[in-house]
């Protein structure tokens, strides 16, 4: 991989797989976990999970009260194909509305904040993908825990389904390798997937970091 280092020190966000590669490309780059009070260097990447919210605004309010660049870095998101039946949400409060009445086993791939808004649904049983750590699954009325340990397969996660009699799958726009077998379960048993987008950002994306080097040196 070939290395680039900007004129000026960045600062780099941390939070996804991605973020270490893009580090060791970066090497005088700062590299922090949580989102400091004051920013330093001449410009921001935020390299956080890509379904990150929080994060992202948070830096987006920083970055603009500072005047200091900021730019997205994350990998491609997933592609719907052929026969594949999505429905695309902005959030999980729209991901519960999507729920078809007659899906009445739902699985549930979601943080333990995101799968609140499905608390006190009498009507559908819910398979909820989390820690191993994590005693429950917060105000669900019928559910049944599996673990998020991985790694996946595409032919395990649609024997998790068959066996789960699962309807419909619910999971974040994750992007990459890692989480994709669930997706590709869905596909080989024909299960639709409701699917929470990114947020959407105001600033500059960038998918490489080709891409990334190339938005420092104009700055």
């Amino acid at each position: 991989m070939a290395r680039a280092t900007p004129h000026k020190p960045c600062l780099i966000v941390a939070g996804s797989r991605e973020a270490r590669d893009l580090a060791l490309a970066l090497p005088e780059a700062r590299i922090v976990e949580d989102v400091p009070e004051r920013l330093t260097g001449h410009a921001v990447i935020d390299a956080s999970h890509p379904c990150e919210r929080d994060t992202h605004a948070r830096l987006s309010h920083l970055c603009a009260v500072q005047d200091v660049p900021l730019l997205r870095y994350a990998r491609p998101g997933w592609t719907a194909q052929g026969a594949d039946d999505w429905r695309i949400v902005a959030d999980g409060a729209e991901a519960r509305a999507a729920l078809d009445p007659s899906w009445q086993r739902v699985f549930l791939c979601l943080g333990r904040g995101e799968r609140a808004v499905f608390a006190g649904d009498p009507h559908r049983h819910y398979l909820v993908r989390t820690r191993h750590d994590d005693p429950a699954a917060e105000g669900l009325l019928d559910f049944t825990l599996t673990a998020k340990a991985g790694p996946f397969t595409a032919r395990a996660e649609a024997e998790l389904m068959r066996a789960g009699r699962i309807d419909a799958l619910v999971t974040r726009d994750a992007g990459g390798a890692g989480a994709y077998p669930k997706i590709e379960g869905a596909r080989l048993l024909g299960v639709p997937v409701v699917l929470i987008a990114r947020p959407v950002v105001a600033c500059p994306v960038a998918r490489t970091i080709g891409e990334v080097q190339s938005w420092l040196a104009s700055l």
